[in-house]
């Protein structure tokens, strides 16, 4: 009885530190291909071209003092992760990442893509996620579409 007390009580001490330690966390981010002055911009970019540079803009908050890990998976047209990012951080507070995804067509492609942008991209064409999960945790995703 006194092993499984001690037991219970160090589950709760684990799961109340963690909890605590991610409780402030939050992700607020938007995707685009707008760009002022080389940064990219909110704007109301939901259908990008094949040829676009996507961005996810990703401001996390009310992290705790530490080292932090963002994972961020581009999720394609047929439910698969196209590409993945893990960035390693040490913050406080609050941080702004911002990451990208570039499609690029199979090579011998390219020279038929001058007549027909779509030629070598039909797997990209369709509805993406990016899914964006700070410290295996706190999770948020934006959904957008590749048209060609």
């Amino acid at each position: 009885m006194g092993r499984l007390l001690y037991l219970c009580l160090y589950v709760l001490i684990v799961l109340a530190g963690s909890n605590t330690a991610l409780a402030g966390a939050q992700i607020e981010a938007f995707v685009t291909a707008s760009l002022v002055d080389g940064r990219p911009v909110t704007a109301n970019d939901r259908v990008f071209r094949c040829s676009d540079k996507i961005y996810a803009v990703i401001n996390v908050s009310g992290l705790t003092d530490g080292d932090h890990v963002l994972n961020v998976d581009w999720i394609d047209p047929s439910g698969k992760r196209q590409e993945q990012t893990v960035y390693e951080f040490y913050s406080s507070g609050s941080i702004r990442i911002t990451v990208w995804l570039k499609l690029h067509a199979p090579s011998g492609a390219s020279l038929l893509s001058a007549f027909n942008p779509a030629i070598g991209m039909g797997a990209f064409i369709g509805p993406w996620e990016v899914r964006m999960t700070v410290d295996q945790s706190t999770t948020t995703h934006r959904n957008f579409e590749v048209l060609c």
